[in-house]
């Protein structure tokens, strides 16, 4: 790792931090897997590296954010699996937009897996969007102004009408298709994130994912109140950005993955359960490990934390993907089925209010 810069990770937790109140536990293998307690040695290192991570991950250009959501405890073949299985699954794969959960060549959007977008595939999203639009006096955005305004890039207004449509949620045919998914970040991302789990979770316990956006991968976001300028820039309107949401092409990435929050209903008692491929990064100099805290900090922040995927395949066909995502770091993102060639070239996420994608 490189050398880190010289901060101060002996920091205290604030009103607002996510891991207040937390225990921290792990997913641990010997002869079966379990989640179990972290080592003692490493509570407070790690706990430093979370408060931080909270606190000070903008200043090195990554976004943090929240995703609540529902684990199923299932396998395709309705085979219940401990949460323990589940999590050592879920920590190599990650979680993929609804469209990976079939193949992506036969059944996905076809603009968007399968070949370019034309004029006609504009105009039909386009009056989609807009039916939502006028049904909430929001206007409606003008053909001729959307193409002006993505210089008449055919591509480009097509994906951010995507957008658009995965925002608007239910009310989009095709939601169940979407190859995107939605986080909240900013100061209240954990309590948006904890909301939505409690809509989503009938059972005693609610999950909420901590992930993160480096820099080397924001080409690949969209942040709702940017998407917000462009539809007002186009003389129609969209609700106030009060959730803070973020939209995630394609999916997130096991390595932009710090852990999950298990939460108790009804007490409110949480625990993390912490990436254990983040953890491994701590458990290999456990003694020494609150003087490498920068280091670690500033590895993953900007190149996310290291996975071992030997097992992908098997592990995301169990947890009911059909389909996956690559990302060779050279800026595309390619989709295949599992067990074939990822050789789907994606196009890249799209906004024309600012000509790329801001910062947090």
């Amino acid at each position: 790792m490189e050398k880190a810069v010289n901060y101060d990770f002996s920091v205290s937790i604030t009103a607002n931090c996510p891991i207040k109140e937390s225990s921290f536990v792990t997913v641990t293998k010997d002869k079966r897997t379990k989640i179990n307690n972290i080592d003692s040695l490493l509570v407070q290192p790690i706990l430093n590296f979370l408060i931080s991570f909270s606190i000070k991950a903008e200043e090195f250009n990554a976004i943090s954010f929240f995703r609540g959501f529902k684990p199923n405890f299932k396998l395709r073949k309705q085979l219940e699996i401990s949460p323990a299985r589940f999590f050592e699954l879920f920590f190599v794969v990650g979680e993929k937009g609804n469209a990976y959960r079939e193949d992506v060549g036969i059944k996905g959007i076809k603009p968007y897996f399968d070949r370019p977008a034309t004029i006609e595939d504009v105009k039909a999203l386009l009056n989609k969007v807009n039916s939502i639009l006028k049904m909430k006096d929001f206007g409606s955005i003008c053909v001729e102004d959307l193409l002006e305004a993505v210089d008449e890039d055919v591509q480009n207004a097509y994906i951010f009408l995507l957008n658009l449509a995965h925002n608007i949620g239910g009310r989009w045919e095709d939601k169940v298709r979407s190859p995107f998914v939605s986080a909240a970040h900013g100061e209240n991302g954990f309590d948006t994130a904890l909301k939505f789990a409690h809509s989503r979770n009938e059972n005693d316990f609610s999950y909420v994912i901590w992930g993160f956006i480096p820099e080397s991968r924001k080409h690949n976001i969209i942040l709702t109140k940017e998407l917000t300028k462009d539809i007002q820039s186009l003389n129609a309107d969209w609700y106030e950005d009060i959730h803070s949401e973020i939209i995630i092409k394609d999916g997130i990435f096991p390595s932009n993955i710090l852990g999950v929050f298990e939460i108790h209903r009804e007490s409110g008692r949480k625990k993390f359960i912490i990436n254990p491929y983040l953890y491994q990064l701590f458990d290999i100099d456990k003694e020494d490990s609150s003087e490498h805290i920068g280091e670690i900090f500033q590895y993953v922040c900007t190149n996310g934390i290291p996975i071992d995927q030997k097992h992908f395949s098997e592990f995301a066909k169990q947890l009911g993907y059909v389909s996956r995502g690559l990302d060779k770091h050279d800026g595309k993102i390619r989709a295949g089925r599992i067990g074939s060639s990822a050789d789907i070239i994606l196009p890249r996420e799209y906004h024309f209010s600012i000509k790329e994608v801001p910062n947090a």
